[in-house]
């Protein structure tokens, strides 16, 4: 969570990076080069969520920590908020 700057040019979160570099450029050429970051690994289940941070199936920053502890959510600057162990 932050401010439109804040998650459209500067994200944290590994699923906001996959997330926007999914999204279109509308300049043929930077979109041909730009780098999309694809998601790998299982999607959770929402009726049974995996223990620890429920993105750890996809994440690709994911470690052993990830699977015991909740992410809560953090600030490094006081307007942009990120649940996330690894950043």
């Amino acid at each position: 969570m932050g401010s439109d700057d804040e998650v459209y040019n500067h994200t944290k979160h590994p699923y906001t990076k996959a997330l926007m570099s999914a999204v279109p450029i509308p300049a043929p050429k930077l979109e041909r080069n730009k780098n999309i970051q694809l998601l790998e690994g299982d999607l959770p289940s929402p009726i049974n969520p995996p223990s620890g941070c429920v993105f750890r199936t996809r994440c690709p920053l994911a470690d052993e920590r990830c699977s015991t502890q909740k992410p809560a959510f953090n600030t490094d600057n006081g307007t942009h908020f990120v649940a996330c162990l690894k950043v």
